[in-house]
């Protein structure tokens, strides 16, 4: 499985692609919102891990954006209450 996960943390993307490279995914990572649209343009993504609150183009966004061109599987990571 190839999985593109942006997140703008860089400790939490450095844990969270650890956790799935350990289970054998290959994990793509994008630092905010317009670069995970631009990867996802690259690659064949299996699935997309979004962190809510990035800079330049936020989660929900980017999510919105990946729909209009894909059915890929979207989940959304957040600290939001």
């Amino acid at each position: 499985m190839k999985l593109l996960l942006a997140e703008d943390d860089r400790r939490l993307q450095v844990i969270i692609s650890d956790y799935f490279k350990a289970k054998g995914q290959s994990v793509v990572c994008a630092d905010d919102g317009e670069q995970a649209l631009a990867l996802f343009g690259q690659g064949d993504y299996d699935a997309v891990l979004l962190d809510v609150m990035m800079p330049r183009l936020d989660g929900f966004a980017a999510g919105q954006a990946l729909r209009r061109q894909s059915q890929v599987p979207i989940l959304f990571l957040t600290a939001r209450v």
